[in-house]
């Protein structure tokens, strides 16, 4: 548990320090963290307290009627110590729909109590319930009222010391479990909402118990949904109860080449961003009505499956004429193009986010109009192009991607022309390029009424539950090469090793000892991940097994490509009478433990062959790195 919650405080501390004090950051971690600690216990029955009771045979006591005034022992989590400690706290207000607690010994002023009980009754719990469907009610305390306890979060917040992360709340579902299947349950439908740095009195605290009740309701219908769908739907509910669009959007336009369903820790703020305007798309394009719409989102979070499958079975259920993989290509494009006026609105958003566009990563003003790049699996790319010298002119559009494939699972593209107007005058057209085998060879038209020309570059994982996550998660970016112009302009036959960059290049020495401490860290990394993965194989059910080992193969297609990589060096290395990172890898492994150098043994197999080769013609620095290889075998013989 503590790894985990490092790294959770880690991602927390990061997306709160980018996105300023709003909900979104600490405490959606904390409650997937919660979800995945009690993941295996959805597969059994549930019961409420009662209903354990019963089927032990012991006999229901007299509960009393909650009084405002009456105090509760809490279990709480504290994340600067990583452990449960208990908290006592008192009913200030009684509800329609909840009891809110507050933490003995802390202060939040009565009007402000019961501005938060008047927000919940009439907005927050009525729309999310509306959009999302219900939480377990009565629940496992036989008690329709939520519990909102106000505390004072243990997270480290202290702004003296520079540490200005914090969580906003949190909601854990072990609460929805009894004691003797989760002995820290507090064995009620709660949520726990952070006052300090939070301030009761604001919207955004407001928005906090919006977007935690949707995790609460989504857990009741799918507890094992994907993080990225869940938060999704929690990221659109306070939009919904009218506290506005969340700032992460703008770090998600900062960021536009971003994995929608790995959720990876490498951009944590813009994920936030990035769902929150999927949710908004499908919640607003996926049907003709609101009552439609509302539905289908309602079915979709009801969906026993996850991810795009959950998708893909809500919209098969409605009836709807649509597909995953339409909607996120569409998505795509209308996160550029955002204009809603042709194909039913497919290509924009409401008027509310009508000022919303992502940049173009990647411009060309004059030809040549060829290049290369990558893009993020279940991501997009987007090219703009002026078209001024091609206009009402033939032209040959080619494009090569990267395959990246496991053995039952791939990759696939799909890549949009979109001509436009700056003006907005005439309509936009977009058009999808026929794309077999990764490749397109085909002859477009450029219109002469248009000033402005995209290629949209989608990369899409599968849809299957069996590799969804752990082929998102895993499977790296995809290189693309492109090129417009005559009949006898094309792209290379295969995509390009490196994408293309913009930046001003270092000098070639520090260029390479940048590549020399990357390679060494992803050497490591590459070898714990196909480990880790290689540990997980054949074990779970059978949606997790397939997971495995989707995981484990793109785990060791990784580390062959840093192999290969890391022995190139060495090579060119002892060319030029140098050695030095197979010998910063050599005493690495000499001073690792046993453990460590059992994982490490193959790739030193492999750097060991090089070496003696090398030694054989005639050098030097191989038969000292040799030697060293060798004396570390004597002496553990």
């Amino acid at each position: 548990m503590s790894k985990a919650l490092n790294k959770i405080i880690s991602a927390v501390a990061l997306a709160i320090t980018l996105s300023a004090p709003t909900y979104a950051a600490g405490v959606v971690d904390l409650t997937q963290m919660f979800n995945k600690s009690t993941r295996d216990l959805a597969d059994g029955e549930r019961m409420s307290v009662g209903q354990e009771n019963i089927s032990r045979g012991i006999a229901q006591a007299d509960v009393k009627p909650v009084e405002v005034g009456d105090q509760a022992t809490f279990n709480t989590y504290n994340l600067e110590q990583n452990c449960n400690e208990k908290i006592k706290a008192t009913c200030k207000k009684i509800g329609k729909h909840c009891y809110i607690y507050l933490q003995n010994g802390k202060k939040v002023e009565q009007k402000t109590i019961d501005k938060i009980a008047h927000a919940f009754d009439n907005k927050i719990y009525p729309e999310d319930r509306s959009m999302f469907g219900s939480e377990w009610s009565p629940g496992i305390d036989d008690d329709a009222r939520i519990t909102l306890l106000l505390l004072d979060i243990k997270d480290g917040y202290n702004p003296s010391t520079g540490n200005t992360a914090y969580t906003g709340g949190y909601f854990n579902a072990g609460d929805c479990y009894t004691r003797s299947k989760y002995a820290n349950s507090n064995q009620r439908e709660m949520l726990y909402l952070d006052i300090n740095p939070s301030d009761p009195a604001s919207d955004k605290f407001l928005s906090v118990v919006a977007h935690e009740f949707q995790h609460m309701i989504h857990w009741n219908h799918d507890p094992k949904e994907y993080t990225w769908l869940n938060e999704s739907m929690s990221q659109l509910a306070p939009y919904l109860c009218g506290y506005g669009h969340p700032s992460q959007v703008d770090s998600f336009v900062r960021n536009p080449d971003n994995n929608l369903c790995g959720w990876l820790d490498d951009n944590m703020v813009a994920n936030y961003g990035q769902v929150y305007m999927w949710a908004q798309y499908i919640s607003t394009r996926i049907a003709s009505t609101d009552d439609r719409r509302r539905a289908f989102i309602r079915r979709m979070v009801a969906q026993p499956s996850q991810g795009m499958k959950s998708i893909n079975d809500a919209i098969e259920k409605q009836g709807i004429k649509n597909t995953a993989r339409n909607l996120f290509r569409n998505f795509c494009v209308a996160n550029y193009l955002n204009d809603d006026r042709i194909s039913n609105g497919d290509y924009g958003y409401s008027d509310s986010l009508s000022r919303f566009y992502l940049n173009p990563e990647i411009k060309i003003d004059k030809a040549p109009f060829k290049g290369k790049s990558s893009v993020k699996c279940w991501s997009a790319k987007c090219v703009k192009i002026n078209p001024a010298v091609m206009k009402g002119k033939k032209v040959l559009f080619n494009f090569v991607g990267q395959s990246i494939a496991t053995t039952e699972y791939k990759n696939a593209f799909d890549v949009a022309i979109v001509h436009y107007c700056s003006d907005g005058r005439v309509l936009p057209k977009v058009n999808w390029m026929p794309v077999k085998d990764y490749k397109v060879n085909q002859e477009i038209v450029v219109p002469s009424e248009y000033d402005r020309m995209l290629m949209v570059v989608v990369n899409r994982g599968p849809e299957t539950m069996k590799a969804e996550q752990a082929f998102s998660k895993n499977a790296g970016s995809a290189n693309f090469t492109f090129a417009f112009g005559s009949s006898n302009t094309s792209v290379n036959s295969s995509v390009a090793s490196k994408p293309k960059t913009t930046t001003k290049p270092k000098s070639n020495k520090t260029k390479t000892n940048n590549t020399k401490k990357s390679i060494m860290a992803e050497i490591l990394a590459s070898v714990d991940k196909t480990n880790a993965s290689s540990a997980k194989l054949g074990k779970g059910n059978e949606t997790e097994q397939q997971e495995s080992e989707v995981e484990y193969e793109l785990a060791i297609q990784k580390l062959i490509s840093v192999e290969r990589l890391f022995l190139a060096i060495v090579k060119k290395e002892i060319a030029n009478d140098s050695g030095n990172i197979a010998k910063e890898f050599i005493t690495f492994y000499v001073n690792s433990p046993k453990e460590r150098k059992i994982c490490l043994c193959g790739i030193m197999r492999k750097l060991k062959e090089v070496l003696t080769f090398e030694k054989l013609q005639g050098s030097a620095i191989a038969a000292e790195l040799l030697d060293m290889i060798e004396a570390d075998e004597a002496e553990n013989e």
